[in-house]
């Protein structure tokens, strides 16, 4: 699993959060885990825009070469 460090958070922001935490009955860390479980999933809108992001950098099928012609460059190329 991995680690996040976030750097430079106010104090008030942390305190709150700790409160928040305590009044949850947990730790921090839990309570902080299980609030970015909860944000981290993407919703409808955020893979749509996702899917628009990659069709302009890589085109409708997802290629910038037709498959034909990565085959025909390697058998040139031996």
């Amino acid at each position: 699993m991995g680690q996040v460090l976030i750097r430079n958070l106010d104090d008030a922001v942390i305190e709150g959060l700790k409160v928040k935490a305590r009044l949850a009955g947990v730790s921090f860390e839990t309570f902080m885990r299980d609030l970015l479980k909860t944000i981290a999933p993407l919703s409808a809108d955020e893979k749509i825009a996702l899917i628009e992001e990659f069709r302009r950098q890589h085109g409708p099928l997802g290629m910038r070469t037709p498959p034909e012609d990565l085959i025909r460059e390697e058998r040139e190329r031996r």
